[in-house]
C-alpha cells in the first residue's frame, strides 16, 4: 500500500554506519558508545514493557545524566528518545530533513513516532502493541527494528487521517500489528 512521503519518517534497517568503541549497542548492534554522544542504552529486559518503551540509558546527552531521567515523564521520555538518535541531534535543532539511505527523513516526525509507540507501551493501550513487541522479540528482532515496524503502522494511520480524513480504526490497527513483520527483512543474527 503506497502511503506517500510521511512514511519516510520511519526507515527500515540499514542506515549510515556509526563509529564508537565499546560493547554492543542496542540501536545499531555495533559498538556501544557512539563517538560524540557520551551516552548508550542497554537492551530492554524481556517481559518489561517499560524498558521496551525506552530502554535503560547511561551517560550524558544535552547535559542531563540519562540515568536520572524518568521514562514515565513525557518531557524526559522525549529527551531519552532523542538520545537514541544521535544522527538527528543537529537536525532536531533546525527545520531541515536528513538523508538516510538516500531518503529524506524528518527527524522531528521520526522521534515523534517513536514517542507514540513508547506511549502505547507505557499505557498498554492498545495491548496488542505489547503483544506484538513480545512476539517479534521472540523471533529475534531487536528493539529499534521492532519500534520501526510498529511506528510505520502509526505513520501510515496518521497519513491516512491527514490526507484522506480517515478515522483511526483500533480493530484494523490490531490486525495490522498481528501482521508484523510482514515484508520487513528477517532479523540479523547477533554478532
Amino acid at each position: 500500500m503506497a502511503v506517500g512521503p510521511a512514511v519516510a519518517a520511519v526507515s527500515r534497517p540499514g542506515g549510515p554506519g556509526r563509529a564508537g568503541t565499546d560493547h554492543t549497542c542496542l540501536r545499531c548492534r555495533g559498538p556501544r558508545r557512539h563517538s560524540g554522544t557520551g551516552c548508550w542504552f542497554d537492551d530492554p529486559e524481556p517481559g518489561d514493557r517499560r524498558s521496551w518503551a525506552v530502554p535503560p540509558a547511561h551517560g550524558i546527552y544535552q547535559e542531563p545524566d540519562l540515568q536520572l531521567l524518568d521514562p514515565g515523564d513525557e518531557d524526559e521520555r522525549a529527551l531519552l528518545i532523542e538520545a537514541l538518535h544521535p544522527e538527528f541531534a543537529d537536525a532536531l535543532q533546525g527545520e531541515d530533513d536528513v538523508i538516510i539511505d538516500g531518503e529524506p527523513v524528518n527527524p522531528r516526525l521520526h522521534v515523534a513516532m517513536h514517542q507514540v509507540v513508547a506511549n502505547q507501551l507505557l499505557a498498554n493501550n492498545p495491548p496488542e502493541t505489547w503483544q506484538t513487541v513480545q512476539r517479534l522479540a521472540g523471533r529475534g528482532y531487536d528493539w529499534h527494528n521492532i519500534m520501526h515496524m510498529i511506528a510505520s503502522l502509526v505513520t501510515e494511520d496518521v497519513y491516512g487521517v491527514l490526507k484522506d480524513n480517515r478515522k483511526p480504526d483500533p480493530a484494523t490497527y490490531a490486525r495490522r500489528l498481528n501482521g508484523l513483520p510482514g515484508d520487513w527483512p528477517p532479523p540479523k543474527p547477533a554478532r
